[in-house]
């Protein structure tokens, strides 16, 4: 689990998380006190159909801009 926080930034809003867990098809995060699972699908990524509660679009592809450009990884 990564300490870092990292900062999504979308619709002049900034969503601070960390990463949980990361794979190349899965990134897992917590982001206030919510636990996310985001899996990569042919067209992008998306909400694993085991979240609790489902993020916006915009919000995943700044997530994984985030994750990316940190490019962090979880051990």
């Amino acid at each position: 689990m990564s300490t870092e926080k990292l900062a999504a930034h979308t619709q002049n809003r900034t969503f601070y998380f960390t990463i949980v867990q990361q794979s190349e098809q899965e990134i897992r995060i917590s982001m206030y006190n919510t636990s996310y699972t985001l899996i990569k699908q042919n067209v992008g990524w998306r909400n694993a159909p085991t979240n609790y509660f489902n993020m916006a679009q915009h919000l995943i592809d700044a997530v994984v801009e985030a994750v990316t450009e940190a490019d962090v990884k979880a051990v």
